[in-house]
């Protein structure tokens, strides 16, 4: 199946963690559904109307959950 790129368009990352629930949390201002499951593994669906705007909204999400990320490290 090919997908335009002016079609709807989806993204899943994946990401594990000592504390997703806090990863998770970074993205809590974003219009993303987050799942976080029992082997500490946040699971990040990330939708767009097309995609640029899925591509926008992928790096937005990225950033804060390196942010996140890091600043979790340090705390540790």
């Amino acid at each position: 199946m090919v997908t335009k790129k002016s079609e709807a368009w989806m993204a899943i990352i994946t990401a594990s963690s000592n504390d997703p629930v806090s990863l998770a949390a970074s993205l809590a201002c974003e219009d993303f559904e987050c799942v976080v499951d029992e082997l500490e593994t946040v699971h990040v669906t990330i939708h767009g109307d097309s995609a640029s705007d899925l591509r926008a909204k992928y790096n937005s999400a990225m950033r804060s959950l390196r942010a996140s990320s890091e600043a979790l490290s340090v705390i540790e």
